[in-house]
This record gives C-alpha cells, structure tokens and sequence, in this order.
C-alpha cells in the first residue's frame, strides 16, 4: 500500500518549487497535464501555466509533459511551451517510466512525477523509484474525478502527514 502515497501533497502545481525539488537532487519532472496544470477542458497552456515551467527550467530542472492522453493534444499544448512530452504513457506501467528516463539520460532518482492522480501518477511513480508529488485536481468538480478522488483520500492524507513528519526531522 505505501506505493500510493505520494511523496509530498499540494494544493497545487505552483506550490512546488524549483528548491524543493533541488533539495531531493531532482533535475527533471515528468509533469501530468490534464487536472495537473489545467482542466482537461482547456486545450492550451495558461500564462500562469507558461510561468511555472520557465521557472523550473530556469533553475537548471529539465520538463516533459507526461500523459496518457494522445499525442495531438499533448503536443498541441506542449508546442506553445517549448517543452518536451510523452503521450499515451499507459501510466501506471513501467514501461512509460523507462522511455522517461532514457528521453532524459538520468537515473529515475533525479526525476519526479507530478500529478493528480494516486492510481497513475503516484503509484507509477512510486513504483519506478522517482521521487512523487500529488497535486489537488483541478476537475474535480467532474462527477467521476470527485468519486476517484473519494477513493484516494486516506493515501492523500497519508501522504500529507509523511511530509509534515520530514519536515519535522
């Protein structure tokens, strides 16, 4: 069970920040895009969106867009971007994983996931050694994400009470 809990537990992607993920050794994120950094109703990437990815690249941390979604609207949101992706993941499986790790040329412990999901992101990450953070959806007013997110509640909250305890060592 302790592979789906994350890492660390945002309210969002902007909570995360270049130190944090520097602090772990992390020179690259694989990023999920739908409910991650927009609904999966917005089709491109937002100013605040487009800030938060200059940032990360800016202090030396490598992006690529990671999703299970296809690669014309991976790739449609990614051009304005300049950033690398990887569509039709089939996350959790670690197949994805390893096309992440030899697309970056870093071992899997300087990379992290990023996403909404515990199923996906969370538990694929895990499983592959990367270092995980969830982020609160942004779709959860959807009926079937707010029942998913139901169902991942307790190793959200699990994975909360693991960062506050390493912030406390």
């Amino acid at each position: 069970m302790s592979k789906f809990i994350p890492d660390y537990v945002f309210d969002s992607i902007y909570d995360i920040t270049p130190e944090i993920l520097q602090s772990h050794g992390i020179r690259a994120v694989l990023i999920d895009l739908d409910g991650t950094m927009v609904s999966h109703k917005t089709a491109l990437p937002t100013e605040e969106v487009a800030a938060f990815i200059r940032r990360l690249e800016d202090n030396g941390i490598h992006v690529v867009v990671f999703s299970n979604n296809n690669a014309n609207r991976v790739g449609t949101f990614c051009e304005p971007l300049g950033v690398d992706f990887i569509s039709r993941a089939h996350k959790p499986f670690a197949r994805a994983y390893a096309q992440a790790v030899e697309k970056l040329g870093l071992p899997i412990d300087q990379i992290a996931v990023i996403g909404d999901q515990i199923y996906t992101d969370v538990f694929g990450g895990n499983r592959a050694g990367a270092l995980t953070c969830y982020v609160e959806t942004l779709d959860r007013r959807f009926f079937w994400i707010n029942v998913r997110y139901q169902l991942e509640r307790g190793f959200i909250a699990r994975g909360r009470r693991r960062m506050e305890a390493r912030r406390h060592d």
